[in-house]
């Protein structure tokens, strides 16, 4: 009988992980799916942009660069937000906002704000370079105002680091 219980709590053992691998499964293949759409884009910008961006980087070490990609002041209603960073010279693990199931989504309303609903006035992540000079590719995905459309923008920032420049990148709201 003893032996039987034990097969039985293995075995339920066994269960209870494979329901547990599900969702990291799910966000492996949307943090995939993402990289490799930032990838595949190959650095092409895309030509309208509804929103304000912009990059700050700080000289940590001669051999780590910190970085700051900010979106802001949108021009449309974004919900739902998705945001992912792509440094090519880094290991993989690029900062990202909005592709865990379980993780708070946030928006962007144009002139709105309301913490507590998280509709936020800007969205920033960070990552750190190990390099002086790096190209960052990003792709901001979002939900329309009926949250049935997904759109989808790339753009980029090249940084080459120079001791006599002010290290702050920003780009042009077309209105």
């Amino acid at each position: 009988m003893s032996k039987f219980l034990i097969c039985v709590l293995c075995l339920s053992m066994l269960v209870g992980c494979t329901t547990n691998k599900k969702p990291k499964d799910g966000f492996t293949n949307t943090y995939n799916s993402f990289v490799d759409s930032i990838l595949y884009n190959n650095g092409v910008e895309s030509n309208d942009i509804p929103f304000h961006h912009s990059l700050e980087v700080q000289k940590i070490s001669d051999e780590e660069y910190h970085y700051s990609v900010t979106i802001d002041q949108p021009r449309v209603a974004m919900y739902n937000i998705q945001m992912m960073v792509v440094d090519r010279n880094s290991n993989g693990n690029y900062p990202f906002l909005g592709l865990l199931s379980d993780e708070e989504s946030y928006s962007m309303i144009p002139h709105q704000e309301n913490k507590e609903a998280n509709f936020v006035k800007g969205i920033t992540l960070e990552g750190v370079s190990k390099s002086s000079e790096f190209t960052l590719n990003i792709q901001v995905s979002w939900k329309d105002y009926a949250q049935v459309n997904t759109q989808s923008v790339f753009f980029n920032y090249h940084y080459v680091h120079d001791d006599k420049k002010v290290e702050h990148t920003e780009s042009e709201v077309k209105e």
